[in-house]
């Protein structure tokens, strides 16, 4: 769901009324949280990556931890986070998403850490034509090291996600992406406040599609490669609000052919 234009609309097939206002939330927990602009209209979407560890991970080979997942992604129209300054709230959801699933977590060494994922669920709007089951299966590697004075994280991840509309003649739909990002965190040592620092952390991934979604009613362009750089701000410890921490944030330019554009990042940018 990236800033897109008219113009990239005339050259694919023209999508149904349902297509237009909803299929791009079929691949929400995928693309992350963030404010996206497409076709003249705003959708923001916030995934809340809920999760329980039942096992913690042994080291240097032994038994993998397990982490129980429980994505949850509500999607407005039409919304921005700036609208709260106006005490303006969304008085409808555009859609929601639950996609549970499991998760291992092998412990390489104190550095290098694996992740393989299976999940399942599904995404429900307002139209009910527009529901859908959704699915994803993968594998992430995170390796963090020092570098610069700051922390850094190389993320590796090969993913499956797929799509199926039960009650609408939206076509199925599903993509193979690898995704290589590298972040690097560092505090600002001349800002503090009440023992607080502002962290900075420049961003940048890839995004190598081998089977690409069928175009931009899905949310992600069908270019093979992709890039996403930017910038994220956070306060270092950070503030809660009824024990729940607040997301980090950032801006991003992603390039992605006719749905190339700017992204409000909400927590984590990949």
């Amino acid at each position: 769901m990236w800033a897109g234009t008219c113009a990239a609309a005339s050259a694919t097939p023209a999508p149904t009324s349902a297509d237009t206002q909803f299929a791009n939330y079929a691949f929400a927990t995928e693309l992350g949280s963030g404010v996206y602009a497409i076709d003249g209209r705003t959708i923001t979407i916030y995934t809340v990556p809920a999760s329980y560890q039942l096992r913690e991970a042994q080291r240097r080979g032994g038994r993998p931890g397990i982490r129980l997942l429980f994505p949850f992604t509500v999607g407005f129209f039409d919304f921005e986070p700036v609208d709260l300054v106006h005490l303006d709230v969304p008085t409808s959801i555009g859609a929601v998403s639950l996609e549970p699933g499991v998760e291992l977590d092998w412990w390489l060494n104190n550095a290098w850490h694996l992740y393989p994922y299976v999940k399942a669920g599904g995404t429900y709007a307002s139209s009910s034509a527009a529901n859908a089951v959704i699915w994803g299966a993968g594998i992430r590697s995170d390796y963090r090291f020092d570098a610069f004075d700051g922390k850094s994280l190389w993320r590796a991840e090969l993913a499956y996600a797929g799509v199926h509309y039960p009650e609408s003649d939206l076509p199925n739909d599903s993509f193979t992406r690898l995704r290589n990002g590298l972040e690097w965190r560092r505090n600002l040592p001349s800002w503090e406040y009440r023992g607080r620092a502002l962290q900075f952390a420049p961003y940048v991934f890839t995004d190598i599609y081998f089977s690409a979604p069928e175009g931009p009613a899905s949310g992600i362009s069908a270019r093979t490669l992709q890039y996403e750089v930017g910038l994220m701000f956070d306060i270092v410890p950070g503030w809660e609000i009824f024990g729940m921490a607040l997301p980090r944030l950032g801006i991003g330019y992603r390039e992605a052919g006719i749905l190339s554009g700017w992204r409000l990042v909400l927590g984590d940018p990949f």
